[in-house]
């Protein structure tokens, strides 16, 4: 299964992209960030890839750092990238 996955500098980053997103109705959640993605934060936002332009325009708007929006799939073994968004 494929998703987005946007990696975030720190765990309050994290807690305030998903507030914001929550109240324009897009459906995030928190998942750990996978190890074979990075090592920068521990927590990252898992959203549906129809909503990545949305996230993205709300993203800037709001003007909170993040370290990158990721497509990535699940597999036998991890998770792999399968896009930089």
């Amino acid at each position: 299964m494929k998703y987005g996955l946007i990696v975030f500098y720190s765990y309050q980053h994290g807690l305030m992209t998903e507030k914001i997103l929550k109240k324009n109705s897009i459906p995030v959640e928190f998942v750990p960030t996978p190890r074979s993605i990075t090592n920068s934060c521990s927590h990252s936002l898992k959203f549906g890839i129809e909503y990545t332009k949305v996230i993205k325009d709300i993203l800037q708007r709001i003007n909170i750092p993040y370290k990158g929006i990721y497509e990535v799939e699940k597999t036998y073994s991890g998770y792999e990238v399968i896009n930089i968004l």
